[in-house]
């Protein structure tokens, strides 16, 4: 097997082959990549002892980088900008020695000297690099080490050796090297690798390689997105995290919506948090949060001035442009006294969360005037929905607890009138969502569950409960308080609901099978139409004040995120940015096809493959099947906490299935998930992965790998007990006891209220005992790993570690990834790196039978 992956690697198109090698041996790098060489110069007082009683000399130039070199990918005649007046050029060279010869002998020099490593697996190395002249030596961007020293020509050129930890990927090794004038020896470099006897190495000039781990975590981001009054300009925030701690470089753009042309550029560290843009002119305000409190900036493009709206706000939250502009209506927090006695009395289930008491007041800010008045108070937050067209009234809801519906709150929407400050209430429903006020301020657009107003928004068959995770939207007539459910025979469920330019259109961001599609409803002919967007997933969208102009932000299945404008009235669209475009240039990635098959039961379940870039239909590759499983699909977005693409580019196959209960399949297919919990996806899973590697012969059957997490980290555990057609399952953050995960997740009981409806462990014990995977724990048959946040408010930790101490003591191949002081999403840049490379050496191990990765981090 270590030979038919040594072959794969091989036969990439792309790379330029220079050497090969796979025995214990030594070799020498034969072709460089070379910048430069370029003078530098001495600072000034160089000579004059400093406070350490040192003076600078040509070594201490090592320690200071002339250039950034983070995100480097040199490549043969690529440009490098070194002053106004002098481009440096990438040139390559195949020789053993390199040697440079300086512009002037008397003057110090530098040269950068580069090449690329790729790794088919895992492996260790040594890399020595000689030279007379002092050098750095970076992997992957990073400096790793140095040659401080200089040797005269008698004597042996020196060397620094490091030891090379490579996984599966192409790794750029550069060294940076400094020419002292004062040393008679030639200015050369010359470097050597020497590996173990598994080690699979292709050294190349050529930048283009397959996703690897770095390049996803370090990818741009591009968030707040948003438009004008008038449609002309659209704002967002561009984030490049960058290694060590990821925090990296972020700014604001803002860009022409016709052209994607860049209007003004905010850098240099303004927080320019919660933008929006004023109802007129080109105007907008921003956030600054120092300390906890936070000051409100309106900023104008036209006049280049920017005036504080509110000071040093404490516990300030969000805030609503009236459609006027002539107020501003914003939210602060209260919290009762700490209580430092470390003992209390709950009172209310949800008092277990720590930020429960924590309360959400309305305030007005009058513009330009500057006054501020409080408009709610109460035990109760008020969370504002809208502001109705006219600026009289606030939509408004509170939530209270109410043990005896489901999902045991409900929500209370209200209207306040600003000018009289009387309330009225409009409804009290289980389920609730957001609301709109429509732009003629006759109707109401709410969206939420579909008994959010009881039967009319359910569309299940008699006997069947609705899955209210199946996002409605609905029509609320406020002279008539009659409710319009306009989503009741259309299948995706509703994401985002936006008002057009007038009260006869509406936008919806849709969860529509694996994708996020954008439609277009209107009301007088009660008819949903679909948008075409440039994207496989919309993730943001905004619309101008005259329904005229859309900017929308999204991704596909290998194609990281994208800004576009729409021009509604033309059907005209324009991409407004593409910040990965240069920095995923050199990657590439593999094809991707749409999979279904038809389960025994005789419903159709959707899925998708992702390829590896370099697959051949003449060999075998490992399988991941990767599922949730609970009441959304997987969509095709790019990248994410679990990045198929990544998988992909690793050598195996990924495989994604939408088992039943997901939601955009209609509210019949979503009903499903209700009081299964995972009997019925657990078959289809396994159906399916049998069909799947029936219908693809170059799918080995013997190298199965399962992974989900949450309700999918669960349906790892269940298939484990139920299945022994997996060679390794990963779980992470799965329940293992549904009864405790029911009793002590912060949402357990609620989620539970809806995946259970009116079912309890007291009247199922079939679903709360007979389907939890720690009852049957002793059926595993198949290493599985265990991965959780220690601090998962979700899921609790202890739904893994039960099921981990089972396995443990029945003996059974297993491991336990704890992350410490993460929650049930691993964010922290660093920890999010470690937890993925424990997948994928967990992966490696039982997939590709090369242990070697799992066993450098964790041993055997």
């Amino acid at each position: 097997m270590k030979n038919k992956f040594c072959s794969l690697f091989l036969t990439l198109i792309f790379f330029l082959t220079a050497s090969v090698f796979a025995q214990e041996h030594e070799i020498q790098i034969d072709s460089w990549l070379l910048l430069g060489p370029v003078e530098i110069e001495l600072p000034v007082y160089h000579d004059v002892r400093n406070i350490k009683n040192e003076t600078f000399t040509i070594n201490d130039l090592l320690h200071h980088d002339p250039l950034d070199i983070t995100h480097w990918m040199p490549e043969n005649g690529k440009t490098v900008q070194w002053s106004a007046s002098r481009q440096l050029t990438w040139a390559s060279r195949d020789n053993d020695i390199l040697e440079f010869i300086p512009a002037d002998i008397d003057n110090p020099a530098i040269v950068w000297s580069a090449f690329y490593m790729d790794s088919g697996r895992f492996s260790e190395a040594t890399l020595t690099i000689q030279s007379h002249h002092p050098f750095a030596v970076y992997v992957n961007g990073t400096q790793r080490g140095l040659k401080a020293g200089s040797e005269n020509a008698d004597n042996e050129a020196g060397n620094h050796t490091e030891k090379l930890v490579l996984t599966q990927g192409k790794h750029l090794i550069l060294v940076r090297s400094v020419y002292n004038p004062e040393n008679d020896a030639a200015w050369t470099i010359s470097g050597t690798i020497s590996s173990n006897a598994d080690a699979e190495f292709t050294q190349s000039l050529n930048p283009l390689r397959f996703l690897d781990l770095e390049t996803l975590s370090n990818q741009p981001q591009l968030g707040s997105l948003g438009i004008s009054s008038d449609g002309s300009l659209a704002s967002m925030r561009i984030n490049f995290p960058s290694p060590p701690d990821g925090e990296g470089d972020s700014w604001l753009e803002i860009r022409e919506t016709a052209t994607g042309n860049l209007h003004r550029e905010y850098k240099g560290g303004k927080d320019f948090g919660s933008l929006q843009w004023v109802p007129e002119g080109r105007k907008f305000t921003y956030t600054e949060s120092v300390d906890g409190k936070t000051t409100l900036w309106l900023a104008d493009l036209e006049t280049g001035s920017q005036d504080r709206l509110l000071k040093d706000v404490s516990d300030f939250g969000t805030y609503r442009w009236a459609p006027d502009g002539s107020f501003i209506i914003y939210t602060v927090s209260e919290r009762p006294d700490s209580d430092d006695s470390g003992v209390r009395l709950l009172n209310d289930l949800e008092e277990r969360r720590p930020w429960h008491f924590t309360r959400s007041f309305l305030f007005k800010l009058n513009v330009p005037e500057g006054t501020t008045r409080r408009l709610t108070a109460g035990l109760l937050t008020t969370s504002l929905h809208d502001i109705s067209p006219d600026g009289n009234k606030l939509l408004y809801s509170r939530s209270h607890i109410d043990y005896s519906i489901r999902p045991y709150t409900v929500t209370e929407y209200q209207l306040l009138d600003i000018q009289t400050m009387t309330t009225d209430s409009l409804f009290t429903v289980p389920f609730g969502g957001s609301g709109r006020f429509s732009p003629d301020g006759r109707t109401i657009l709410f969206t939420g569950g579909p008994s959010m107003f009881g039967a009319i928004g359910t569309n299940v068959p008699d006997g069947m409960v609705a899955n209210d995770y199946d996002t409605q939207a609905y029509l609320y007539d406020i002279a008539s308080n009659v409710v319009t459910p306009i989503s009741l025979d259309f299948d995706p469920a509703i994401d985002q609901a936006l008002w057009g330019g007038d009260s006869n259109t509406i936008y919806l961001i849709t969860t529509d099978r694996s994708y996020s599609n954008l439609y277009r409803y209107d009301v007088r002919q009660q008819r949903f139409s679909k948008v075409n967007t440039e994207t496989e997933v919309v993730q943001q969208l905004a619309i101008s004040r005259n329904g005229n102009t859309v900017v929308y932000s999204g991704t596909g299945i290998s194609r990281p995120v994208q800004a576009y404008t729409l021009d509604l009235r033309r059907d005209r669209t324009v991409q407004l940015r593409n910040p990965g475009s240069d920095y995923f240039r050199h990657v590439v990635f593999g094809d991707d096809k749409s999979w279904a098959f038809t389960t025994s039961a005789g419903r159709n379940i959707d899925g998708f493959v992702y390829y590896p870039p370099d697959f051949d239909p003449e060999n075998t590759y490992p399988v991941i099947a990767y599922y949730y499983g609970g009441t959304v699909p997987v969509n095709r977005a790019f990248g994410g906490r679990y990045p198929k693409e990544l998988y992909a580019a690793k050598g195996y196959m990924v495989y994604v299935m939408q088992p039943s209960g997901a939601t955009g399949y209609g509210q019949e297919f979503s009903a499903l998930h209700v009081n299964d919990w995972g009997i019925i996806v657990a078959d289809e899973i396994i159906e399916g992965v049998n069909q799947f590697l029936d219908a693809h012969p170059y799918a080995d059957r013997e190298r199965v790998g399962a992974i989900g997490a949450s309700y999918g980290g669960f349906m790892t555990m269940l298939l484990m007990t139920r299945t022994d057609i997996f060679a390794a399952g990963v779980s992470h953050a799965g329940i293992s006891n549904i009864a405790s995960y029911w009793g002590e997740g912060f949402w357990g009981f609620q989620y539970s209220a809806i995946a259970t409806a009116y079912s309890f462990p007291w009247n199922r014990e079939d679903i709360y005992v007979g389907q939890s995977p720690l009852y049957s724990a002793d059926q595993v048959r198949t290493p599985l790993l265990f991965l959780t946040g220690m601090d998962d408010t979700n899921v609790p930790a202890g739904e893994s570690l039960q099921m981990y101490t089972a396995l443990k003591l029945l003996g059974k191949e297993t491991a336990f990834i704890a992350v410490d002081n993460q929650d049930h999403h691993i964010l922290d840049y660093n920890k999010y790196k470690l937890w993925k490379e424990s997948i994928l050496s967990w992966f490696d191990k039982y997939l590709k039978d090369q242990p070697e990765w799992w066993e450098y981090k964790y041993g055997d």
